[in-house]
């Protein structure tokens, strides 16, 4: 069901677009103009244009338009019990917006690129209780794929945000490394932390950052990994690799060798329910391009 907003313009003349953008704080000022642009903000029941002169006692109506979503929820759901669902995410899919207005206010999604988030809050999931952030209690970078937990009630959500914190959860990545790891096994324990410019690189003046490392398969200069993180740092598994001198294949950011997209998967979940105790186990094989790479870097081909 479409929203609406009524204001009251008071004041000297002032535009449209400027007034609306700024009494609607969190929104930014090109989704305001082009919810101009399509009519749906209206000067005393008129469409305008967003340079519109506002005079005082101007009534705007502002209709947000519903949520919408093309990616279908249920045709990633892995697994699903009545406090939580786990899904199998696509690469290329962002979780949630990078400004966090949208927590507040959910219409900002409307004026966004398609996340994940806008397909949760589309989708009706059943005994859904609309926890905060949609009831998101960890993230995958947008061009990663696999396994990620999704809460349906803020009970859970809290509790299993705690595991996550308290190293709970154990989480089993694939990868497609770039180069020959001299050894089939080992542990990165180098700190991560965010560099003048915003890069998170490894850093003595970072947050320790701990991650467990094994050789699944050696092909022509490359390797297929398990990665399995111990801390939950900002980009931790790509700046490890990259530190240890075998960055991810197609991480541009950290000088992987070119790739379609980055080739990291979230293969593994594993926890114990911390309402019943009970040992849960989910998995997602890696998807089709990815295994696609490593079929094309044992062939010898570029990925």
């Amino acid at each position: 069901m479409q929203k609406k907003q009524t204001i009251i313009f008071e004041g000297k003349q002032k535009r449209l677009d400027v007034f609306a953008t700024e009494f609607c704080e969190n929104y930014s000022r090109s989704l305001i103009q082009n919810l101009i642009k399509e009519g749906l903000v209206t000067v005393n029941g008129k469409a305008r244009k967003p340079s519109w002169p506002l005079e005082d006692g101007d009534i705007i109506e502002i209709t947000w338009p519903e949520i919408s979503s093309k990616l279908n929820l249920k045709d990633i759901i892995v697994a699903e019990t009545k406090d939580f669902i786990v899904i199998n995410k696509p690469a290329g899919v962002l979780v949630h917006p990078q400004s966090s207005a949208w927590e507040e206010n959910p219409e900002v999604l409307e004026g966004t690129e398609e996340t994940l988030v806008t397909a949760i809050l589309k989708s009706k999931i059943k005994n859904f209780e609309n926890p905060p952030r949609a009831g998101l209690v960890h993230r995958l970078d947008r061009e990663t794929s696999g396994i990620m937990m999704i809460a349906k009630n803020e009970e859970f959500q809290l509790a299993a945000s705690q595991m996550f914190a308290d190293r709970q959860m154990y989480k089993t990545y694939n990868a497609i490394c770039c180069g020959d790891i001299p050894d089939d096994e080992g542990i990165i324990d180098v700190p991560i932390g965010r560099l003048a410019g915003g890069k998170i690189k490894a850093s003595p003046l970072g947050r320790q950052a701990v991650t467990g490392y094994k050789v699944i398969e050696r092909a022509k200069g490359f390797c297929f990994m398990e990665l399995y993180p111990k801390t939950g740092r900002t980009n931790q598994l790509r700046v490890h690799m990259s530190w240890l001198g075998y960055p991810v294949l197609g991480d541009w950011l950290y000088k992987g060798a070119q790739a379609p997209r980055l080739m990291l998967h979230a293969r593994k979940l594993e926890f114990k329910h911390p309402f019943t105790g009970r040992k849960l186990c989910f998995e997602a094989e890696p998807p089709v391009d990815f295994m696609q790479a490593w079929r094309e870097v044992k062939s010898g081909k570029k990925a």
